[in-house]
């Protein structure tokens, strides 16, 4: 179980920072002159369509990098810092580092680009060029949008002899039991959300006899995953019995066989309809985002 004094020996924080560039100015009062100004906020493209798609290409990457590490992570009460656990982290570290040569290889063919990006929206909006061209960042400054970085970091609980004073020491000691707290709740909001969506639809799966084996899949890889990042932070034990619960009637059950024999079909049913209510009747659980795939 994660507490303030081994929180580090089960893993550690990253720090991620990713930029982008829009390619858009917002418009001048000129432009919108006839709409209302309190009301309407106009913005426009500075590129043609070509190259706002590889614009786009790197807001796909930048989605694509920040979903793996949502989902191999537990959030931390900083913004932009994630708590990854050890079993987690090397992986993660190689395919960040292989990240970093993929984006510098899509930053390079934004940059080989740009000139002609420029030129091209020149000649097809000349008016909307005219009104922008001083918008337009240098090669340089453009590719230094585009910076990604990451930081594996330590904050520490202050240390009892430490030059705080005793008043201090204390406060910074409840700041860190209270961030500590904060990643648990998370955690517990976090699955709660995932185990009622999942069994909600495998209930309604049964009343209307359409039994999905993705529907299956996916909740396989639900508590594969609660097993490699969220155990160590599920400190109640309604949740942990109610995880075991549906990985006794889940797993290992096939959709196929369920619409087979309607006697297992009838038994089934029965089990996940009593954990969905078992699940929403536990107390104190807010919905949160559930997790994804």
């Amino acid at each position: 179980m994660i507490t303030e004094q081994n929180l580090f020996e089960k893993g550690m924080l990253i720090s991620l920072r990713m930029g982008s560039y829009a390619g858009r100015k917002k418009m001048s009062r000129e432009q919108l002159e006839g709409l209302p100004v309190e009301i309407v906020r106009g913005v426009h493209d500075l590129f043609d369509k070509d190259f706002k798609e590889l614009l786009g290409e790197m807001d796909n990457f930048d989605l694509e990098v920040r979903h793996k590490i949502r989902n191999n992570s537990i959030p931390f009460p900083i913004h932009g810092i994630f708590f990854i656990p050890l079993q987690k982290i090397d992986n993660l570290i190689n395919w960040l580092d292989d990240k970093k040569i993929e984006r510098k290889e899509i930053t390079e063919k934004i940059i080989n680009n740009y000139d002609e990006a420029i030129q091209i929206f020149a000649q097809n909006y000349p008016m909307y060029y005219e009104k922008s061209k001083q918008y337009y960042p240098t090669k340089n400054a453009l590719s230094a949008r585009f910076y990604f970085n990451y930081q594996f970091i330590k904050i520490a609980a202050p240390d009892e002899n430490s030059v705080l004073s005793s008043e201090q020491y204390r406060e910074e000691m409840k700041k860190f039991h209270e961030s500590i707290n904060s990643m648990k709740e998370e955690v517990m909001e976090i699955i709660y959300t995932a185990l009622l969506e999942s069994t909600e639809k495998l209930k309604e799966q049964c009343n209307n006899g359409k039994l999905n084996q993705r529907t299956f899949n996916s909740l396989g890889k639900l508590l594969e995953q609660i097993n490699d990042i969220y155990a160590d932070f599920i400190d109640r034990k309604d949740i942990k019995d109610m995880i075991e619960k549906i990985k006794s009637s889940v797993l290992g059950t096939s959709a196929k066989e369920l619409r087979s024999r309607s006697d297992l079909k009838d038994t089934f049913a029965k089990q996940i309809k009593e954990i969905a209510a078992e699940i929403k009747a536990l107390p104190d659980m807010p919905m949160k985002r559930a997790i994804e795939f």
